[in-house]
């Protein structure tokens, strides 16, 4: 059961909120969001040699040409993955420094039948929380939920437009 995101708060930063009930054992959600192999297939605009240091204060690296750095903040298999976004790492291009970084976490819980509830909060700047909505519910909640049940994603180009404007509306 996939449900919508949410915004909430006020202010210059804003709290995204995704609950998404999942058809796969907790290790292997655990997996498609930690390992980089797996990550590949599901998440924007792939980077090639993307890492994830799975320790806490291992660096994050993920996209292409939309850079997504950080470091572990809080790593505790198989239950919580926890990351800053858009922090400024040494050798990252200078032009990264003026995105506002945040606050990514991702807790799983084993539910009964081989499920797994993930519930996703990003703290986000008021300027991109939108477009962060969007991106969750289309990325952590359909093209996770299809790479589990399917093995791949099918690329929809227009699916995120339509969250967006879904987002903007409510």
């Amino acid at each position: 059961m996939h449900q919508y995101a949410s915004i909430q708060g006020n202010g210059a930063v804003r709290r995204i909120a995704l609950t998404n009930e999942l058809n796969a054992p907790l290790d292997t959600v655990w997996r498609a969001i930690t390992n980089v192999d797996q990550i590949q297939h599901w998440w924007p605009d792939w980077r090639p040699g993307g890492i994830i240091d799975q320790s806490e204060g291992g660096i994050v690296r993920l996209g292409d040409g939309f850079w997504i750095d950080g470091i572990v903040k809080v790593w505790r298999p198989p239950h919580i993955f926890e990351f800053t976004w858009h922090e400024t790492i040494e050798g990252d291009p200078e032009w990264l420094e003026t995105y506002t970084n945040s606050l990514l976490r991702i807790d799983l819980v084993q539910l009964a039948g081989s499920k797994t509830l993930l519930n996703l909060i990003q703290f986000a700047p008021e300027t991109s929380v939108v477009g962060g909505t969007a991106g969750w519910h289309y990325f952590a909640g359909e093209r996770l939920a299809s790479f589990l049940r399917e093995g791949e994603v099918i690329d929809d180009p227009e699916r995120f437009s339509q969250l967006k404007q879904f987002y903007e509306t409510s």
